[in-house]
């Protein structure tokens, strides 16, 4: 017996660290808890769970004022399960373990077909600001982009149609204009990126309306080019990832315009793209593109490794954005749904309708804070403001003290 119970605890230790966690029991206390054991080197979490929901366990980082996710999130069945991990990942450490699930009520709508303030047409990308909070939209049809606040009042417009001749012998004339901007991306120093899909660049412009120049390529630079660049995001390390559609390649660049990496390129392959639209880095650096040719979103790691692909339900997907909670928020043109998934590709809910009860129409792409989800309607040249609710339970764990010999 003393044989069996031993090799138990193996296939559960061996199954908790892969991935796979096993419940020992499936009662319902009715409350959420968490306990906390140590032996050999290892610190076996057991949890119990009185609803179905998403679970992450959070650890707070020592000295700062900030917060790592060691674990999820991921959709776990009511139930108590056990999850090890090495114990020196836990010594003098302390944080939580939340269990939630996510409510997404529209709630208003902002913008109409027109030349306005607040007017669009068929925009195709959206950012958020967190530190301005401020909604930036590329106004594709108007060849502008517009900076709106949180809650829909105009701000300012940049832009206008113009051509530009960088790294040609031709005029300068045009270069602060914009032809068909695709997508725009906050960056550091109060500065917003945009793939300029008629000029086949990436444009900088900084918040008080001046032109900053091109990040890439940059003035009489011939080897490197963009060809009808799309989504445009910046990462948590200030790098710029970028689709370039009609290579169906996605670039990532540093700020100092220099081309660190390449991922996909057209064909068949698992590994590669077709048409793909938008693209999102999370916290741990893992890479989603939107492959809007291949009905998937396809996941790669920091440094562009192919690591597997989200299919479920979707046909079109054209906008893909990480929240705060590491779920993904996925909007389709086929399907007119915006979907809400796990990074594992489970999908966790969905809507199809604004608040006034219209059918969203070739939604294009999505922009994220903490309480509120903007979809960009594309079809219907609006956003949807969509309120993000956050239910469930949080228990806190205290990791072991270091034992000094």
């Amino acid at each position: 017996m003393k044989r069996i119970n031993q090799l138990f605890i193996l296939v559960l230790f061996l199954s908790a660290f892969l991935g796979e966690i096993p419940a020992y029991a499936e009662k319902d206390s009715g409350n959420m808890w968490s306990t906390i054991e140590t032996a050999s080197g290892t610190c076996v979490f057991t949890i119990n769970l009185p609803i179905d929901g998403c679970l992450a366990i959070i650890a707070e980082i020592n000295g700062r004022n900030k917060t790592e996710r060691l674990w999820g999130p991921r959709f776990m069945k009511k139930g108590t399960y056990r999850l090890s991990f090495p114990e020196k990942k836990l010594t003098n450490r302390k944080g939580h373990i939340e269990l939630y699930n996510i409510k997404m009520t529209p709630f208003k709508e902002t913008g109409s077909k027109g030349k306005g303030e607040r007017q669009f047409d068929n925009p195709t990308g959206i950012d958020y600001d967190l530190a301005r909070k401020e909604i930036l939209i590329a106004d594709s049809g108007n060849d502008r982009i517009i900076r709106l606040g949180k809650d829909g009042r105009f701000i300012s417009k940049h832009g206008g149609f113009g051509l530009s001749y960088t790294g040609s012998k031709r005029s300068d004339e045009g270069e602060d204009s914009l032809n068909s901007p695709y997508d725009v991306a906050a960056g550091g120093f109060s500065n917003f990126y945009i793939s300029d899909y008629g000029n086949d660049r990436i444009a900088i412009y900084d918040s008080y309306k001046s032109y900053k120049g091109n990040l890439f390529p940059k003035k009489n630079d011939r080897r490197n080019r963009l060809n009808k660049p799309k989504g445009i995001v910046s990462d948590y390390e200030n790098n710029i990832w970028v689709v370039d559609g009609r290579s169906d390649l996605v670039y990532k660049i540093s700020p100092h315009s220099s081309k660190l990496l390449e991922i996909g390129g057209f064909g068949y392959s698992e590994k590669q793209l077709k048409n793909p639209t938008q693209v999102d880095v999370g916290i741990d650096g893992s890479v989603y593109v939107a492959d809007r040719g291949k009905s998937r979103v396809a996941v790669y790691d920091r440094l562009g490794s192919y690591k597997y692909e989200i299919k479920d339900s979707l046909k079109s997907p054209t906008g893909v954005a990480v929240d705060s909670d590491g779920l993904l928020a996925i909007c389709d043109d086929t399907l007119n749904e915006l979907s809400l998934y796990t990074p594992q590709g489970i999908r966790l809910s969905v809507i199809s309708e604004a608040a006034n009860g219209t059918s969203f129409k070739k939604p294009s792409d999505i922009a994220l804070c903490d309480d509120t989800i903007f979809l960009l309607d594309s079809g219907n040249h609006r956003i949807i403001h969509i309120k993000r609710e956050k239910e469930g339970y949080v228990v806190s764990w205290q990791g072991p003290s270091a034992v000094l010999e």
